[in-house]
């Protein structure tokens, strides 16, 4: 089935919205209403799950939005020439990935942080070797930005911009201001929007709630959920082994990009490390980097079939823990 994805044509991208929905169906008969708790309580996502009320319509909209991602996911992947095979594998691995662990596969607020992510990712990209790259540098602030405001670990993500423009291009003082403006902008914003409305600007305790504490091992939750944590994380491993093989006679172009991937990887972890959040749903930052990585080995690959039961094996994960068929 994976094959299906193999060359880059306009009728696949659109056969990417059924295989969304068919990865994703479980949640449409088992619907899962997103609470949102004090920890992630901000603005922004209190607005946003008042209008998506319903455990149906935070489904629908979710792989809306995922379907939306694979799209922006398969463009970095092959308008940045990550690979020297044009493949939509990228894309097919970002489905599974956020649809790995069942209590993360609803509309949760870092499935829609990671649009912005990959926004920002692609117009970090976008600036090496682009004489005029202002607009894609205040982008890559302001979507970071964004990101944090559904998702605020992603906040250290800020620094992550920072070192990816430094990787990519004389980073010089003008262009150091106009992504500090780009960060800026989103809290301007919602601050003048507070001020308006006489809404104060911070809540102590939502930051006494927001940061560290001693991840929770839970002996009530399915075994098959840290199945697929445990998948995800031999993944990140697997990258790490094979990077030789990921940089392997490609252009100083690539090698520098792939390099980034694998410091938001870094970051995914340094931003678990620092805020208090489940691995359940903080785990979803590492599909944006993994699907890319992953893609990249799958599409150089002259084993076709291991990546094929790989693709398998992922799909019956998704199903197991979405119909619950090791619920012990």
């Amino acid at each position: 089935m994976l094959e299906i994805f193999r060359k880059n044509l306009f009728i696949n991208s659109l056969l990417l919205l059924p295989y969304v929905l068919v990865i994703r169906m479980g949640t449409f008969f088992s619907t899962q209403k997103y609470i949102v708790d004090e920890a992630s309580n901000t603005y922004f996502i209190s607005h946003v799950y008042s209008y998506a009320d319903t455990g149906l319509l935070q489904s629908i909209i979710a792989s809306l939005i995922i379907f939306i991602q694979t799209l922006i996911v398969n463009y970095i992947f092959i308008n940045q020439k990550l690979s020297k095979e044009a493949t939509q594998f990228a894309g097919v691995f970002y489905v599974l990935f956020v649809s790995l662990i069942e209590e993360s596969s609803g509309l949760t607020p870092i499935l829609m942080a990671n649009t912005f992510m990959l926004l920002a990712l692609l117009s970090a990209l976008k600036t090496y070797k682009n004489i005029n790259a202002t607009g894609s540098i205040f982008n890559c602030g302001f979507m970071i930005a964004m990101a944090s405001l559904f998702y605020v670990p992603y906040f250290i993500y800020t620094v992550f911009g920072l070192i990816t423009l430094l990787l990519l291009r004389s980073f010089n003082f003008q262009e150091k201001v106009q992504y500090i403006i780009g960060i800026i902008t989103p809290y301007f914003l919602i601050f003048s929007i507070k001020y308006w409305y006489d809404i104060a600007f911070f809540e102590i305790t939502f930051f006494n709630t927001i940061f560290f504490r001693w991840p929770e091992i839970s002996r009530e939750q399915p075994i098959i959920e840290y199945l697929a944590i445990g998948i995800i994380l031999m993944m990140v491993v697997a990258t790490i082994v094979f990077y030789g093989t990921l940089v392997a006679k490609k252009a100083i172009q690539a090698k520098k990009k792939i390099d980034i991937l694998y410091w938001f990887i870094l970051f995914c972890i340094v931003s678990y490390l620092i805020f208090n959040t489940k691995i359940q749903e903080h785990i979803l930052s590492l599909s944006i980097p993994l699907s890319l990585l992953i893609a990249i080995l799958a599409s150089e690959s002259k084993n076709k079939l291991f990546y094929e039961l790989l693709h398998l094996m992922l799909i019956i994960i998704v199903f197991m823990s979405q119909f619950n068929l090791l619920n012990f």
